[in-house]
């Protein structure tokens, strides 16, 4: 047993002596093909000596472990003291070569993939089996001997391939982007990039390098090129760390984003409305026919006993509380029209008194201020950006598009094949576009500043040279030809620049004059490819300073007021026909607000007349032309209208003295309104004065008290409820909506009291020239005409002796209520799928060149607005720990807030984010510890610009891998923040940024940061919901981060210049049922209250107004009318108007005398039907027909289509649906009745 052992143990011992044997190269097989350094070119650089015959030979010890520092393979390999082919000064000129690869330090495996292929290439003592000079320079400057010019390097093709996909995903945190754009592969850029063109870039046209080296990918020479690659998510032997998930998207372990939810849809309706649409419609239809056989039955049942179905008996009833308020009315109108001169006297004083104060009234054009709330988030929010770092940046844009331009046939050498070309990329089309650039360039204001004196200069700085033109950020494909039109004439090949550079716009040889890239999105127009080939023009963006200050804006403004100017006139004078242009200032939508402002004053003024008009003609009797002017109503429709113009000057009076800030909106749609809600009460009052009973002894004040108790419970109803929706509106924060809210309801209010005091006195006086027989107008002169018998007028016959006995027959009342039905159905089904939103185009004049600008941006645009990802609180950013939780390199945990960034924009068709974030954490500590970055002056040791000359005047300050970053943090971050990055230093932090941090340094030059933000870029929003929806996903990836951040009282929040805008509808829907809810509540306590505590009659008020506001929503889904803040007040507007439609009918059903519900309804429909037609169908026509004639599709869309569709519905509601309704509702409560003497 023993000896068996003991054999085995030999076996074994003598097999693994034999695979040792087999593994170490034999001594022939070590040999070198440049040892030694043999010359220094004109560059500075060394060169290897050609040495095929060298034997490798043992480093120095302090060589030996600068080789172990960056190649400790070669010592596992070929043991401690291994002999190479490279010599101490070539272990040195590695070593410098190491160095400059510290951009891709982010990735600890793809560095140590290309350490190791320097290692092998450089020190191998296998060199000579994979590294084949091929061309030689003679008599070397430092040994005389031939030293090498170009080589051969048999490069094992999987260590390549390996490589390469290792370092393709390395991100540059400053430009959002990756190294392959921008550092490495230059010549293609990632998207053209493939292992051999990166180790080409490696090896043959990388500018440090001392010779050529043509990387030949070989299969099988594995042993040679022993060392082994490994995937990014691997970690080499000595490494803590693999590459994070920004730079190695298998190292990735995040949870993607969950997609919004599709819906339940059919026939793209919402599902579940849908349904209950249809079974409610059902249902409907089985009422109205169980309705029609029951009433038939009933009918014959009551005739066969004597019933009162058609009775024409006469009831009255009594209700303490109606005749309390009819006798209050009736006091007030015997008053006013008693002391009918005294009560004009007061109300002109109180109207004068009050409004005053419009004199004092601010108004506003801004549309931040307009859309805006002061305390809402995003307001907040915008505030807190503006303040601690500076106002986004200023733009000005223009569009242009190739005109009868066609696309073409090119080959491109970058692409190697032929591609089709779109006619951005004409040579001739594109001249003219430089030409204009530098016209631009060259517009000066009366105070000789240009563009330069206010430009965005980034780069711009104490040691910068003086600004000129190429300071500025211009977004011009002539950048990428050094903004020279000569330089663009001149190019060898200008196609396949602008295709790599549309790739790759971070490359050096890409850089704009101002230092950095020109966006493809703003240079490119129009493109679909992802390579923007097939772009059908380009963007001109001129970026501008901004500032809180507004002194600093007036030059800015006068510049922006100029460039406008010009280009109206080009656009006109000398634009080519082969291009087309839109463009927009900042300043533009402003100053078109503005302007429409000016413009829509005559279409009030039209409207005013247009009323005027019809009041003369709908109020006077017009029997004869002779005695016309005895029996027109001039005067007092003259007077309504003042009244009305009065109220509307009352309560822009009281905003002026309440220091309310309004808008031109505001004050443009007060007058439609006011004059179409408070004419109807005049009407009203006229017609019902001019058909009430009276007897020849009865004096004017008495018949007007009458008159008024009799309408005056109905028009306290209808006012008051429109009163209390107004006064709901004003819980809205944006501003337009709330100010609009805030007058409308004091003007409808002032409206009212004037009506009961001004008009009743009007009224009064106009009747007492009608009784003396004076003309309207010249009240002076006597008519000899004898008064005719008041009569009657056609409208009311027709609508008596018609309409009414039409409408009520048992048939139509059936059909009618399930035609109503059926509509309201509908309307159900589709009022969820309404669009969301508010265009901004939408607020411009039809003849703005900002409308065009809109069109051209959504057709053209390439690139989504930037997004700031703002920290706010008490953050100690010098933590590690804290800057571990930040950044998304090496070390970094793994769900980072760069990292979570990065990840939300690989889903960038679910979150809107088009890229991942900058990161200043890392930018700076990879800036720390690169050599030729940080620098101090010798002499004061202060900031030095790294590319300061001569060198010696600075010093280095960078830090060493092992140093304390917390300690460094302070001192040197202005440092960072002020240094320019370029081609020798591309971490240079000024650029990305030098905004972004907001710090103070303290008494020890000691730097802390107090905020600071994160930048990347939605994707290109085209609709309102991209608009809210990106909003909405920023919020929810922000609250992620703040979680992450898990800091008391620190958040991370999400910022963009439209944000403000679009807030409003992340909560539109729940806000609209909230707002409508609360106005239908509050029609329902009025009507309840104002009608003597009849549940009834409030009952029938909500039931109908509801069924008018639902309708009103199938209509805005029908009429393409988009749920938005200011369709919503609409809305909440049309409650109030709709309680007119039916309030006076309901209050007329309930006076009434008759016994039956269809002769209560008949009487009521016949009374006031013909009123409501004529006193509020058509006086709101008449005052709403204009607004279709506006100059802005705000006014035809949100006020025109709404208002006419609710006096539509609502006269429909009113007239035909409510009296129906009525019809049904059976006899008189007996208990309430006592006959008539």
């Amino acid at each position: 047993m023993h000896n068996a052992s003991s054999r085995c143990a030999f076996f074994i011992i003598i097999s693994a002596l034999f695979l040792i044997f087999l593994c170490i190269p034999p001594a022939d097989s070590l040999g070198c093909s440049m040892r030694g350094i043999c010359n220094l070119d004109e560059n500075g650089f060394f060169q290897n000596c050609n040495s095929p015959n060298a034997r490798p030979g043992v480093l120095d010890g302090a060589h030996s472990n600068i080789l172990r520092t960056h190649c400790p393979f070669l010592f596992d390999e070929f043991g401690e003291i291994p002999e190479v082919c490279c010599t101490g000064e070539q272990v040195d000129t590695m070593a410098e070569q190491v160095d400059k690869l510290s951009v891709f330090s982010r990735c600890p495996t793809c560095l140590k993939n290309i350490k190791g292929n320097i290692c092998l290439f450089s020190c191998s003592p296998r060199q000579n089996e994979f590294v084949i000079p091929t061309r030689f320079g003679h008599n070397g400057s430092i040994s005389g001997n031939d030293y090498i010019l170009e080589v051969d390097v048999l490069i094992s093709e999987i260590y390549m391939n390996t490589t390469f996909d290792s370092c393709k995903q390395v991100s540059l945190p400053s430009a959002g982007g990756l190294i392959m754009d921008t550092l490495a592969c230059t010549d293609y850029g990632s998207a053209y990039c493939t292992p051999q063109r990166f180790f080409d870039y490696m090896g043959l046209t990388n500018p440090y390098l001392p010779f050529l080296m043509n990387y030949i990918p070989t299969l099988g020479n594995e042993d040679i090129y022993f060392h082994t690659a490994r995937n990014c998510n691997e970690i080499h032997q000595g490494e803590a760390y693999a590459c994070s998930c920004i730079d190695c998207e298998l190292s990735c372990m995040l949870e993607l984003f969950p997609e919004t939810a599709a819906g339940f849809f059919i026939i793209h309706l919402n599902g579940f409305t849908f349904i209950a649409a249809v079974v409610l419609c059902a249902f409907s239809f089985a009422c109205s026919i169980a309705v029609y056989i029951l009433t038939i039955r009933n009918r014959r049942k009551w005739r066969r006993k004597g019933g009162l179905e058609d009775s024409n008996g006469r009831v009255v009833t009594v209700n303490k509380f109606n005749s309390t308020v009819e006798v209050i009315f009736k006091h007030i109108g015997i008053v006013m029209a008693k002391y009918s001169t005294l009560a004009l006297f007061f109300s002109s004083y109180f109207v004068i008194a009050l409004g005053y104060g419009a004199f004092s009234l601010s108004v506003t054009t801004n549309p931040v201020e307009i859309w805006a709330g002061p305390n809402s988030r995003s307001r907040l929010e915008k505030d807190f950006f503006d303040e601690n770092f500076r106002p986004f940046y200023r733009t000005e844009q223009i569009f242009i598009k190739a005109v009868d331009i066609n696309s073409f046939k090119y080959f491109s050498n970058l692409m190697d094949e032929d591609v089709t070309l779109g006619p951005a990329f004409n040579k001739t089309f594109l001249l003219e576009v430089f030409k204009l650039q530098k016209l631009i360039e060259e517009i000066k204001t009366d105070d000789n500043i240009g563009l330069k004196d206010i430009c965005y200069a980034p780069l711009q700085g104490p040691f910068s040279s003086p600004r000129s033109i190429n300071s500025c950020t211009v977004m011009s494909i002539l950048g990428l030809f050094s903004n020279s039109i000569d330089d663009f004439e001149n190019a060898e090949d200008y196609i396949d620049h602008m295709i790599f550079c549309a790739r790759s716009p971070y490359n050096p040889e890409c850089l704009a004059p101002y230092g950095g890239p020109i966006e493809p999105g703003l240079g490119y127009a129009g493109a679909i490819s992802d390579d923007y080939t097939d772009a059908i023009g380009v963007g001109l963006t001129f970026l501008v300073s901004n500032t809180l200050n507004s002194d600093e804006l007036i030059p800015i403004l006068e510049w922006e007021a100029k460039f406008i100017e010009f280009l109206q006139e080009w656009n006109v004078d000398q634009r080519p026909s082969m291009l087309d242009i839109a463009f927009n200032s900042e300043r533009s939508i402003e100053d078109e607000i503005d302007r429409l402002s000016e413009s829509e004053v005559s279409t009030v003024v039209i409207s005013y007349v247009i009323m005027f008009i019809y009041i003369t003609l709908a109020l006077g009797k017009l029997n004869s032309f002779k005695g016309m002017l005895l029996h027109t109503k001039i005067l007092l429709g003259i007077g309504g209208i003042v009244i009305v113009l009065g109220s509307i000057v009352i309560a822009l009076g009281i905003g002026g003295y309440a220091g309310i800030t309004t808008t031109m909106l505001t004050i443009e749609v007060i007058p439609f309104l006011v004059l179409a809600v408070g004419v109807d009460n005049i009407f009203i009052i006229v017609q019902t004065y001019q058909r009430q009973r009276r007897t020849k002894d009865m004096e004017i004040p008495e018949v007007i008290g009458d008159t008024l108790a009799k309408v005056g419970p109905s028009m306290l109803v209808t006012s008051v409820s429109e009163i209390c929706c107004f006064a709901i509106g004003t819980l809205s924060d944006m501003p337009a909506v709330n100010t609009f809210a805030v007058f409308a309801t004091l003007a409808i209010t002032f409206n009212l009291l004037l009506q009961l005091t001004a008009f009743i006195a009007l009224l009064a006086i106009d009747e007492r020239r009608y009784k003396e027989n004076r003309y309207d107008l010249f009240c002076w002169i006597k008519s000899k005409q004898v008064h005719e018998s008041d009569s009657n007028g056609i409208l009311f016959k027709f609508w008596s002796e018609v309409y009414t006995p039409f409408i009520l027959k048992l048939e139509v009342r059936c059909i009618v209520l399930f035609l109503f039905s059926t509509l309201i159905c509908i309307s159900l089904a589709v009022i969820p799928t309404i669009d969301v939103g508010l265009d901004q185009q939408l607020s411009m004049p039809d003849d703005s060149h900002v409308l065009k600008y809109f069109e051209y941006m959504a057709a053209l645009m390439g690139i989504g607005s930037p997004i700031y990802w703002v920290t706010k609180g008490d953050v100690n950013f010098t933590n590690i720990e804290l800057q571990n939780k930040y950044c998304g390199g090496v070390g970094c945990v793994s769900h980072s807030i760069t990292t979570q960034l990065y990840t939300a924009s690989t889903q960038s068709e679910v979150t809107y984010i088009a890229r991942q974030s900058n990161s200043w954490i890392d930018d700076y500590r990879d800036w720390s510890v690169a050599t030729g970055c940080c620098k101090e002056f010798v002499s004061n040791s202060s900031f030095c610009p790294h590319e300061t000359r001569p060198a010696s005047l600075c010093t280095a300050c960078n830090r060493e891998e092992n140093d304390d970053f917390e300690t460094y943090f302070g001192k040197y971050l202005n440092y960072f923040l002020n240094d320019n990055p370029d081609e020798l230093c591309s971490k240079g932090g000024k650029a990305g940024y030098a905004d972004a941090i907001n710090y103070y340094t303290d008494e020890n030059g000691i730097s802390h940061v107090t905020h600071s933000y994160l930048m990347s870029y939605h994707t290109v929003l085209r609709t309102s919901k991209d608009y809210y929806e990106a909003l909405r996903y920023a919020r929810l990836v922000a609250d992620n981060l703040t979680l992450t951040l898990d800091i008391p009282d620190a958040e991370i929040f999400p910022y963009s210049v439209f944000y403000v805008y679009y807030e409003q509808y992340l909560t539109i829907w729940g806000d609209a049922l909230l707002s409508i809810g609360l106005s239908l509540a509050a029609v329902a306590v009025v009507s309840y209250v104002a009608s003597g505590l009849s549940l009834q009659t409030a009952c029938l008020i909500l039931i109908t107004v509801t069924m008018i506001i639902v309708d009103m929503g199938g209509m805005m889904y029908v009429w393409g009318i988009s749920l938005n803040a200011v369709s919503l007040v609409n809305l909440v507007m049309s409650v109030g108007i709709a309680v007119e439609f039916c309030g006076h009918i309901v209050h007329s059903f309930k006076k009434s005398q008759e016994i039956t519900g269809k002769g209560r309804a008949k009487d009521a429909l016949s009374n006031m039907g013909s009123s409501i037609l004529s006193g509020i169908t058509l006086t709101k026509f008449c005052g709403i027909i204009v607004l279709a004639f506006s100059k802005s599709q705000i006014f035809k869309i949100f006020y025109f289509r709404m208002y006419f569709g609710v006096v539509v519905i609502g006269a429909l509601h009113g007239l035909v649906f409510l009296p129906v309704l009525l019809s049904f509702l059976g006899n008189n409560n007996k208990a309430l009745l006592q006959p008539v003497e």
